[in-house]
């Protein structure tokens, strides 16, 4: 199972600043990186293939990050479990992008993305 967590940006603010802002470009890709590494903080890391998985199943420059959510046994969905102990917790757990940008990711992605639109 799969699960897309979505973290708005303002095209309309990186398009004034930086011409046009498209699917595929080198500033889509650098966003979908720094995603997944302010995400990884927070991701449950029981097993590496969880945190593996962004660089497998993301295809840069789409504006999508994927994780492969890989269940126990039981089937039981990493993504939006709340009952389970994960390793680190509870700084790692379900929801960890929401989470990354919850707590200062947003902002952290903000600044990122001016010093690269900046250096171009």
């Amino acid at each position: 199972m799969t699960k897309n967590a979505v973290v708005k940006i303002n095209r309309a603010a990186i398009n004034a600043v930086k011409g046009t802002f498209s699917p595929g470009s080198n500033l889509q890709k650098f966003i979908d990186m720094e995603v997944i590494r302010l995400s990884d903080s927070r991701a449950p890391s029981d097993t590496t293939n969880l945190r593996k998985s962004p660089f497998i199943r993301t295809y840069f420059g789409s504006g999508q990050v994927i994780y492969e959510i890989y269940g126990n046994p039981n089937g039981r969905n990493t993504w939006n479990d709340t009952t389970s102990l994960f390793q680190d917790r509870p700084m790692r757990g379900p929801y960890w992008t929401e989470r990354a940008m919850n707590s200062g990711g947003r902002e952290t992605l903000l600044l990122k993305i001016d010093a690269f639109m900046k250096r171009r």
